[in-house]
């Protein structure tokens, strides 16, 4: 894995917890269902405990949020899958969670699809 990736992937981490900083502290007002049964501690621990390079509590608290369909837990779970942090690595995991944050809007996973050449 190149260095320039995996600063990119730091970089995305960051921007995911600081937007998801933000939506938690106006979810209330989100369009979308799914945000409003999600809770949005469990958002910012998912997103503090992947930047923290904490996996396996990132893993723990990310696929809950990603199975019920929260696009930045999705890209955070397949790109642990991706990377083999947290959980076994699982290519074909790997691109069905990134896969579904792309179905849900997600730029970065469709970015991360064809960085780990998933696509």
């Amino acid at each position: 894995m190149s260095h320039k990736f995996l600063l990119s992937v730091s970089v995305l981490a960051c921007s995911l917890f600081m937007s998801a900083t933000v939506s938690a502290a106006t979810r209330s007002t989100a369009p979308v269902e799914m945000a409003r049964t999600a809770n949005p501690a469990d958002e910012v621990r998912c997103l503090e405990a992947f930047i923290n390079s904490e996996f396996e509590m990132a893993h723990a608290v990310c696929l809950p949020l990603a199975q019920s369909g929260l696009r930045d837990a999705q890209l955070v779970t397949g790109l642990m899958y991706a990377l083999g942090e947290g959980v076994e690595q699982n290519r074909r995991l790997a691109k069905w969670w990134l896969s579904e944050a792309v179905r849900n809007g997600s730029a970065e996973a469709e970015s991360a699809l064809a960085q780990f050449e998933l696509d």
